[in-house]
């Protein structure tokens, strides 16, 4: 979540007071934090919905749909994680709970109560039901250390988990609850069509981010950035940090709920992985190498995941495992995910024009730009290679580009085409280490 860029005390309050009284609010203005601009949010915020609108007439299709669809739910899930994360620096291992909390009340609400209320509200029922169960899980989680409460939450999930494939009556236990948006009250919208379901799923999740980031600027919101950074301050100052860790985890749960809904209500069927550890795994990814230090950053992570897994997954079957070593790098070597290095990266490049132009950005990007691809060209023709060898039997490994209209071949019985992956990979590497000594 955004760090300690609150808007501007509201007229009145003691600070500003004090501050006009002493004659010196232009000298003490630069101490306050940023009044932030509405109009750019407010341009923002509708050119996120303007593209929300226009993004499946631009991918139609039932793939592309799908993808987007997938994408909001991703974003919303990824969003509430980092209000608990970003917000009071508390990791949750078990927040597939609350996701499959909301999952599981829509379906249940929808099978018996659908036609008392209309669909587009039903995703309510999901972020209540998971906000209640969130108050009662940080009435004793919250409490600890944060080592503490990621090994506790890590518990109740999977307890939770395990609840789930004993109770099948309410489960549905391996073939999950089905449930039929259709038969519920639409107010006239057929939400058979899976164009309307992405609309609706989009809305909700437009209308949860913006909550979310309004939440940010909240005193509660900031008193959670406080608390991240120094709790024993703030209880010295006279505000209770588990109190506010208890607030925090309680509206991060609801709005996972509601993630869990939109879930329920895009797939028809709510199974038992919607309680498992790789659902609170998937929003830990997202956050992480998006950017758990900014509010957009588990957004980023979402749109690029969920985008490189709908295509590495028909490309490869280790698809996997790149995503893992693609996560393992960023956590390494970009502490503040992909939003905090393109920031950085962005700092750094405009220095640079400044001093030499454009030529010199290019001079200095062009050793890092080569030396990646290299690196990343020889790990996969060495990993393609590898699984070849172990599922295929050695078959040869087809590699295309599409839109290049070429393709070759690499044959894991010949030495020539691993002694290639490896030089590649170790040109990338000393590409890479002489631009760090050059510029150290």
């Amino acid at each position: 979540m955004s760090t300690m860029n609150s808007g501007q005390p509201a007229v009145g309050t003691p600070i500003q007071q004090s501050l006009a009284s002493s004659g010196n609010a232009e000298r003490w203005h630069a101490f306050l934090p940023p009044r932030p601009n509405r109009a750019r949010s407010i341009s923002c915020w509708g050119a996120a919905l303007i593209a929300a609108i226009a993004l499946p007439f631009i991918f139609p299709g039932t793939l592309g749909i799908s993808v987007l669809t997938q994408i909001c739910i991703a974003v919303t899930f990824a969003l509430a994680f980092n209000m608990l994360l970003g917000g009071t620096g508390m990791l949750s291992f078990g927040h597939a709970l609350y996701f499959g909390t909301g999952a599981y009340a829509t379906a249940h609400f929808l099978n018996y109560f659908g036609e008392a209320v209309p669909v587009v509200l039903v995703p309510l029922v999901g972020g209540l039901a998971a906000l209640l169960i969130g108050a009662f899980i940080a009435l004793f989680t919250v409490r600890s250390g944060k080592v503490i409460f990621a090994m506790i939450s890590l518990a109740v999930g999977q307890l939770a988990y395990s609840a789930a494939t004993i109770m099948t009556g309410w489960s549905g236990g391996d073939e999950g609850i089905r449930l039929d948006p259709t038969q519920a009250a639409g107010w006239g919208i057929d939400f058979g069509s899976p164009l309307a379901v992405y609309f609706l799923v989009a809305a909700w999740a437009w209308l949860a981010a913006l909550a979310m980031h309004t939440f940010t600027r909240t005193p509660l919101g900031r008193l959670m950035n406080a608390t991240r950074d120094n709790a024993e301050r703030m209880n010295f100052v006279g505000f209770d940090p588990v109190m506010i860790r208890g607030l925090a985890l309680t509206l991060s749960a609801g709005f996972a709920g509601i993630a869990g809904a939109l879930y329920a209500l895009a797939f028809q069927v709510v199974t038992l992985d919607t309680l498992s550890i790789a659902q609170s795994t998937n929003g830990m990814l997202h956050t992480y190498i998006g950017g758990h230090t900014t509010f957009f950053g588990p957004v980023v992570g979402a749109v690029l995941i969920t985008v490189i897994s709908a295509h590495l997954s028909t490309l490869t079957d280790a698809w996997s495992l790149y995503l893992g070593i693609f996560f393992v790098a960023v956590v390494v070597s970009m502490r503040r995910g992909l939003t905090g290095w393109l920031a950085d990266l962005s700092r750094t490049g405009a220095s640079v024009y400044r001093k030499g132009g454009a030529k010199c950005v290019v001079k200095q990007a062009t050793p890092g730009l080569f030396g990646g691809i290299a690196i990343c060209a020889g790990f996969v023709m060495a990993i393609e290679m590898t699984r070849s060898l172990l599922e295929g039997m050695g078959a040869p490994v087809r590699v295309s580009f599409g839109s290049l209209g070429t393709a070759f071949e690499l044959d894991p019985r010949q030495a020539m085409y691993w002694i290639f992956a490896a030089l590649l990979f170790a040109a990338g590497v000393g590409i890479i280490r002489k631009r760090h000594k050059n510029r150290n």
